[in-house]
Formats: C-alpha cells, sequence, structure tokens
C-alpha cells in the first residue's frame, strides 16, 4: 500500500497531536476537533481508497465509535476490553474491502495488459 500520503497530512497531524498534548488533562476530543477534522480531511483528500473502506465499513466504524464514546472515562484496559471484538471486526472488514478493492485494481490492470497485446 502506498503510504506516500504521510508526507501530505504531516502538518496536521503535528497540528493535531500538538493540540492533544498540550490539553491533555483537560476535554482534548472536543478542544482538538478542528485540528481532527483537518486531518481528517487531508486523509480523505490523500489515502488512496479510503472513502471506499469506510463506505464498505461505515457500520463498523460507527459501533466501534459509539463504543469508543460510551466508555470515555474507563482507562484503557477497560475500554480494550469493551471495544476490543468491534475493533477486530472494524480490522477485518477493513482487510476483506481492501483486498477487493486490490482485486479490482489487478483485474483492471491485468484487462488493460491483455488490452495492449490485441
Amino acid at each position: 500500500m502506498d503510504l506516500s500520503y504521510n508526507a501530505e497530512c504531516a502538518s496536521q497531524m503535528a497540528r493535531y497531536q500538538e493540540c492533544v498534548v498540550k490539553n491533555a488533562t483537560g476535554d482534548w476530543s472536543n478542544i482538538c476537533r478542528p485540528e481532527g477534522r483537518a486531518l481528517a480531511q487531508c486523509a480523505d483528500e490523500s489515502v488512496p481508497h479510503l472513502a471506499e473502506l469506510k463506505s464498505a465499513c461505515v457500520d463498523q466504524i460507527e459501533k466501534y465509535r459509539s463504543c469508543l464514546d460510551s466508555n470515555s472515562l474507563l482507562a484503557d484496559e477497560q475500554v480494550a476490553e469493551k471495544c476490543g471484538g468491534l475493533m477486530s471486526d472494524l480490522w477485518k472488514c477493513s482487510e476483506r474491502a481492501m483486498a477487493e478493492i486490490e482485486a479490482r485494481g489487478a483485474t483492471g490492470q491485468a484487462a488493460s495488459g491483455s488490452e495492449r497485446l490485441v
């Protein structure tokens, strides 16, 4: 997978991380929302197939996000225990979706390669 988007979103990531660290003892998830949105927008525009992955796994994303939100006051270990299964479901969905995307790409490349031979 091409990870060249990292450089494209480096400034957004740096601003988001800086905000989180600066507000770690406060309500950083709300305080840093603008920086998080900017990072998400950059990723959406820069990461290959991210929109397709989000669309394919929307149910798993929503369930996992809901679990994280409803357990945000718990210790990390407790959140992992309560939401770990949902994270695993999301991971499996993203792996399936990416395999389908790559298969379509390989099929498209094979077709365009055979067209050149004709």
